[in-house]
């Protein structure tokens, strides 16, 4: 039997309130993490970051479900470590803590470790599992009985933290080994999703057909109903082939001023730089080269800079109006000037989409390819679904009879 592998995709939003984004997350094709960040005062950040490395670093070592365990609960450790010395360089910082959840794929078993009240879910068979307990006050009231989850998700204290990272107490980790199957699927996700939508809404966007239209699917219903905090996704699947795809580090733990502030802090290497942007590096360099040789004609250099132009030029992505039949549609090129074609137009109406989305149709969405383009589209798409199932959900367009 071949190795079992994870085919992820992970998104990270400040959402509509938040000015800065606390959660930070990783994905790889044999680990999963989610941490939330608390603190304010732009600790949280921090330590969500820097948790996120440290667990990077403790799966990274060989070893199978079990002994991975240890490695995450030591990672747990260095977290503290690492937080512990932030406040003690910055007393302002003080109170600052993170939620962790992770997912390590080793063999046919995933090893979990869990603290805080960000989850983990498994989609199997058509079903939604909650794997990890809310470690908080109100999900303590459920266990005893006193109310019910029903109950728990509009507590006045139901953000009341009883276990976290935070670099003064010890911390108790959940942790476990489970099967894992060819087809199950993963949800990682910090709780400004889980505490925005209920599970009937999670279960019916995790259904998706690939985890990129799933993440979609669940960030936009998140927005939709209001997006009071950060909300990190992060979904995989698990298959039996082998994917050469490169690790992906979102939210605060890919932000290089956070990086910088956590100097002693060894984060996971990001993936090269866009290829959009390569020919900018190598023309820079031809131009300061060629300016140092004094017979390099006027023409030449004004040809370099065209060339240049209408380069960068083919390599812009937007969705906009196709204005004859106010469709939905993509362009190449940028909006203004004119320095655009047409290269795709939809079949989705503008007037279908809610407010929101219709207005940044409108105001054009930029794309780095064609191929985040088209996602744009579909995610357009997901959004006008979900007014045509839901017509008086906020900022729906009015369905006339």
């Amino acid at each position: 039997m071949s190795e079992l592998t994870l085919r992820f995709a992970a998104r990270s939003e400040i959402g509509r309130v938040r000015k800065n984004n606390e959660d930070a997350g990783y994905a790889a094709t044999d680990l999963l993490v989610v941490a939330d960040g608390m603190g304010g005062h732009e600790a949280g950040e921090l330590a969500s970051a820097a948790t996120v490395a440290a667990v990077v670093a403790a799966a990274s070592k060989e070893s199978n479900a079990d002994e991975v365990l240890g490695n995450l609960s030591e990672a747990v450790v260095t977290s503290g470590e690492y937080i512990a010395d932030v406040v003690a360089a910055n007393r302002d910082l003080a109170g600052m803590g993170t939620t962790m959840t992770v997912v390590a794929l080793r063999g046919d078993r995933i090893a979990m470790a869990h603290v805080g009240d960000s989850r983990a879910y498994l989609y199997r068979d058509n079903e939604l599992q909650q794997m990890t307990k809310d470690h908080t006050f109100v999900q303590s009231l459920v266990d005893s009985g006193e109310i019910t989850k029903e109950q728990a998700a509009v507590h006045p204290r139901r953000n009341l933290m009883m276990r976290a990272i935070d670099g003064i107490h010890a911390v108790e980790v959940d942790l476990s080994v489970r099967e894992a199957r060819i087809g199950d699927r993963f949800l990682l996700c910090s709780d400004g999703l889980c505490g925005v939508i209920g599970h009937e809404v999670i279960s019916a966007c995790i259904s998706a057909p690939d985890p990129t239209h799933a993440v979609t699917l669940l960030i936009d219903a998140a927005m939709a109903a209001g997006a009071p905090d950060n909300i990190t996704v992060v979904v995989a699947d698990v298959l039996n082939d082998e994917l050469l795809v490169d690790p992906v580090l979102i939210g605060s733990a890919a932000d290089s001023v956070n990086q910088q502030r956590l100097p002693e802090v060894d984060f996971p290497e990001e993936s090269e730089a866009v290829p959009e942007k390569e020919w900018e590096f190598e023309l820079s360099k031809f131009k300061l080269k060629r300016l140092l040789i004094p017979i390099l004609s006027t023409l030449g250099i004004l040809a370099l800079v065209a060339a240049g132009s209408l380069l960068w030029i083919s390599r812009q992505w937007y969705v906009g109006v196709y204005a004859p039949t106010d469709s939905v549609a993509i362009y190449q090129g940028v909006a203004s000037g004119g320095l655009s074609r047409l290269v795709e137009v939809s079949t989705l109406a503008v007037k279908e989409l809610p407010d929101f989305e219709r207005t940044q149709v409108l105001g054009t969405i930029d794309s780095s390819t064609h191929a985040d383009a088209q996602a744009a589209v579909s995610r357009l798409q997901a959004r006008a679904d979900m007014c045509k199932g839901a017509p008086t959900a906020p900022g729906c367009p009015v369905v006339s009879q």
